[in-house]
């Protein structure tokens, strides 16, 4: 394999599940310019995330599609707009990139993004604490779930919408979050966003869980000091959350160094 010329393993897992499953990502309207906007959106998240080496696309795929679709080389332009020029069918232009983009890698020696049919190879980790991307989603969905569906929340998240939240908080600028796992599988995580504040940046913390059969054996406190010591490193020294007035939260964040505003209230409009 080429790989030099290859995507990053994680990006390669987005593409295979963007292929599989073009419909959870892209939502109803599935074609070439969804996708391209979708790519889009993760590439500046990336780019918020201080990951700018990382590739979307291989090196060279804007030149590969202009020189198909066009006999040209791309100049300025970029490869979605060479294949909507030659295909301006969104659905059958989609179908076009698959083939041009594993045309180009298997040209390079580098494995093809596999068709539907073939089951995608999921991305692993290792037992520990490690970054919380964007196709680790789906399985820290379920972790969120089975916690926050019970005591003392008691809340009624199902697949769908723990899922967007979840993808909806990556997507936010100053996203920033991290998961423990163990036998590849999230045991919690703490997700949250950096902010500019007039001295300078803070890191709220937005979601925060360990689940209950892990709880009490230190697992919050390993993801916490994680945290701060990720955030000391940017230069993050604030660190605000906002939760429920009960033992087993409030308790847990005094125990780890927060302390109660007094003053600031929270209202919901009704």
């Amino acid at each position: 394999m080429n790989r030099e010329m290859d995507i990053t393993p994680a990006e390669r897992e987005l593409l295979t599940l963007l292929r599989m499953r073009p419909a959870a990502y892209l939502g109803n309207a599935v074609g070439l310019h969804s996708l391209a906007k979708f790519l889009d959106g993760y590439r500046v998240a990336l780019v918020r995330h201080n990951l700018n080496d990382a590739r979307i696309l291989p090196e060279g795929f804007d030149d590969y599609a202009a020189k198909i679709c066009t006999g040209q080389e791309a100049g300025a332009r970029r490869w979605d707009s060479f294949l909507l020029e030659r295909e301006p069918d969104g659905e059958r232009a989609l179908a076009l990139f698959w083939d041009l983009l594993n045309a180009y890698l298997e040209e390079n020696r580098c494995e093809p993004i596999p068709a539907p049919a073939q089951p995608p190879a999921e991305l692993t980790h290792g037992d520990g604490i490690d970054f919380a991307g964007f196709t680790d989603m789906p399985r820290l969905a379920e972790s969120y779930m089975r916690t926050f569906n019970g005591a003392p929340w008691w809340d009624r998240w199902d697949k769908d919408t723990a899922l967007r939240r979840l993808q909806d908080l990556f997507r936010s600028p100053g996203y920033y979050g991290l998961a423990l796992w163990e036998e590849n599988l999230p045991l919690g995580a703490v997700i949250g966003r950096t902010e500019r504040y007039y001295d300078g940046d803070c890191f709220q913390i937005v979601e925060f869980w360990i689940e209950p059969r892990v709880q009490r054996s230190g697992c919050g406190r390993r993801l916490m000091e994680a945290l701060r010591t990720e955030l000391t490193k940017r230069g993050i020294a604030k660190i605000y959350l906002l939760t429920m007035q009960d033992a087993s939260t409030q308790g847990f964040y005094e125990k780890n160094g927060f302390a109660m505003q007094e003053g600031m209230c929270v209202m919901q409009l009704c």
